[in-house]
């Protein structure tokens, strides 16, 4: 199973476990990128949609599934009726998406989705040890104005912004959804099972700490303070 694949995998186990079911209804894959995630999910038999403002990217998604219903949008003005779909994945995106821009997009998310629907969310921790574009250590730990500059002139994709727990929450309350945090699941799994770690370093990193013989609980709650974010917001 391929990262890309692995992380769709681990939106369906946090909706399931937070009683939503994802195959009952539409689900919009938002900033589908390639079209990996979204083709997990059509395997795993969701009627599914993903949208990209990126139109090489979705040509690229066209390519590896034909059959697959994509569309090409920009997040902030979906092109969608009202409670249109079931579920919304918004899966490594919100961190390449302005802190400005960020709230148009959950307001349009928030009216696209059914009342009974779920927003899952997966994004950059500032707190990540190894910052994910430019595998910089420790960088986003600094000041955004030294940090935005040093990623920008790195990485091609531009500025990233990342969020804190405390940041992230903060938006989806402003926007209109009452959110539940995940991290601590992701931590646990990569923890119990190094394979899940496609990150080398980060892999002998969790594996130094393991030998130190500290106890889980300690490990878990130092790995959740580093980790990816994942939020699932009713």
């Amino acid at each position: 199973m391929s990262k890309r694949e692995e992380r769709a995998r681990e939106a369906l186990i946090c909706l399931k476990i937070s009683g939503h079911e994802p195959i009952k209804g539409h689900l919009l894959d938002l900033g589908c990128g390639n079209g990996y995630t979204t083709n997990y999910f059509l395997r795993e038999g969701i009627s599914t949609v993903g949208l990209d403002i990126s139109k090489k990217l979705l040509y690229s998604a066209k390519i590896n599934s034909p059959k697959t219903d994509l569309v090409l949008a920009s997040g902030v003005k979906l092109p969608f009726m009202e409670n249109a779909f079931h579920t919304v994945i918004f899966n490594d995106v919100l961190e390449h998406v302005s802190y400005e821009d960020a709230e148009f997009i959950l307001k349009q998310i928030r009216k696209v989705l059914r009342p009974d629907g779920r927003l899952y969310i997966s994004v950059s921790n500032k707190y990540q040890i190894r910052e994910p574009h430019t595998n910089l250590f420790f960088i986003t730990w600094f000041p955004r104005k030294f940090y935005d500059i040093v990623i920008r002139t790195l990485y091609s994709g531009g500025s990233v912004y990342p969020y804190t727990v405390q940041r992230l929450k903060r938006l989806c309350k402003e926007t209109g959804f009452i959110p539940e945090n995940y991290t601590g699941l992701y931590a646990r799994r990569k923890i119990l099972n190094i394979g899940y770690i496609y990150d080398r370093i980060t892999s002998v990193l969790v594996t130094l700490l393991k030998k130190m013989n500290l106890s889980n609980r300690l490990l878990f709650r130092a790995a959740e303070q580093f980790s990816v974010i994942l939020f699932v917001c009713k």
